[in-house]
């Protein structure tokens, strides 16, 4: 009797060590997944910066030409490099990034978990910095 029931929890037990696999295999590819689904959205955005970067070269250009104040001069300059920083640490980020198929599970889970982290600190920067360029460009499209 205990070879029969050894017989029948020995493959259940294989069948039960498989499955865990699994679910760690798609623990992985979910964290994968969100990572990847962090840098989609902020590429969406990349659009958004190069546009404004435009407008606030425009503007600075045209108050240069009139000579106007070197305060407004330097803060349509201060959000310009914003968005600089912002596209740069988006291509330093992609740049850097490797897909994790080749470590193991523990080390691509890790590896995954800092890439998210990065990602969204890229997402944060990109936010604040398109909201701040947002509003200096109101302010001047509404002077004019």
């Amino acid at each position: 009797m205990k070879r029969y029931l050894i017989l029948l929890v020995l493959p259940l037990a294989l069948f039960s060590a498989c499955q865990s696999g699994d679910s760690g295999q798609e623990e992985k590819e979910e964290l994968e997944t969100k990572v990847l689904a962090i840098h989609d959205e902020a590429m969406a955005r990349m659009g958004e910066i190069f546009k404004l970067r435009r407008s606030l070269r425009v503007t600075r250009d045209t108050l240069e030409a009139q000579q106007a104040d070197s305060t407004a001069l330097l803060s349509l300059e201060r959000e310009i490099d914003g968005l600089n920083k912002a596209d740069e640490a988006m291509m330093q980020w992609m740049r850097q990034y490797k897909a994790p198929d080749t470590l193991q599970h523990e080390q691509a889970m890790q590896y995954l978990q800092q890439e998210l982290t990065k990602i969204e600190r890229v997402q944060t920067i990109m936010d604040s910095t398109i909201k701040a360029a947002r509003a200096t460009a109101t302010t001047y499209e509404q002077q004019k």
